[in-house]
């Protein structure tokens, strides 16, 4: 049997996927970068202290090596301290250039973990949550996040917008999902009428910390439409005040 987790179980792992994941991925990157980059720099460094202490020996006679070698001493010496200057000028910079780069990797690993976690967080909780149920239809009315105006006012334009209320006060969405391949969500409000019974399949689980509630998927059978008349799309769509809604 599916156990549904916590609010704080599916924080948890929503922030660990789409939050600490990429934390790693820009991190790994950054290092992985000003590591080749301060080898590079390395290289070149050496490459050119081998090049002018090659020139200064080439150039001076063997009956001043005392004075050459003196005099190489100290074009090091400045050459080290000129080197040492640049290096703090080149920290800050690096700095900038590794604050670009972490952000800009944190970006690019977002925009790649985000429809993997999707996936993920599909084959792992919600299609394992798929359940049937019989229910009998109470009403619809503005599904949680659907705000009226300063004046009271509402306005619905879609399906997907309506939660569906039962008998025994369960609320269900009836929003599409691309994963599930469901795009029906007005046939799905056609078929349930106020009134009426029904065995509906869904997927998901009420969650009060976020305002979530199951997803219908479909309805499986009519049980008992006695009584039951077809929904008016006057009652539920349209611009109108948020207390008019049956």
């Amino acid at each position: 049997m599916f156990v549904p987790p916590s609010w704080l179980e599916g924080l948890f792992i929503q922030i660990g996927m789409y939050v600490v994941i990429p934390l790693i991925i820009a991190t790994v990157s950054v290092i992985v970068i000003s590591r080749r980059s301060n080898r590079k720099k390395t290289h070149q460094n050496e490459s050119h202290l081998d090049e002018s202490h090659h020139k200064d020996t080439h150039h001076k006679g063997s009956h001043h090596k005392d004075a050459q070698l003196k005099e190489s001493h100290q074009k090091e010496a400045h050459m080290d301290e000129s080197h040492h200057k640049r290096s703090k000028r080149r920290g800050s910079t690096d700095w900038g250039s590794k604050i670009i780069v972490f952000a800009f990797a944190f970006i690019v690993a977002i925009i790649i973990v985000y429809p993997i976690g999707c996936v993920y967080w599909f084959y792992s909780y919600e299609v394992p949550s798929i359940q049937e149920k019989t229910i009998t239809v109470q009403g619809w009315e503005p599904r949680p996040g659907i705000i009226p105006d300063n004046n009271g006012m509402m306005t619905i334009s879609n399906a997907d917008q309506l939660l569906l209320v039962t008998t025994d006060n369960e609320g269900f969405f009836n929003m599409e999902n691309f994963l599930f391949g469901k795009f029906n969500t007005r046939d799905i409000f056609n078929k349930l009428k106020v009134g009426g019974t029904y065995k509906i399949k869904y997927y998901g689980w009420r969650n009060g910390f976020n305002s979530g509630f199951p997803n219908i998927l479909s309805v499986e059978e009519a049980i008992n439409e006695t009584g039951a008349k077809n929904n008016n799309y006057g009652n539920y769509f349209g611009t109108k005040f948020a207390s008019n809604f049956q």
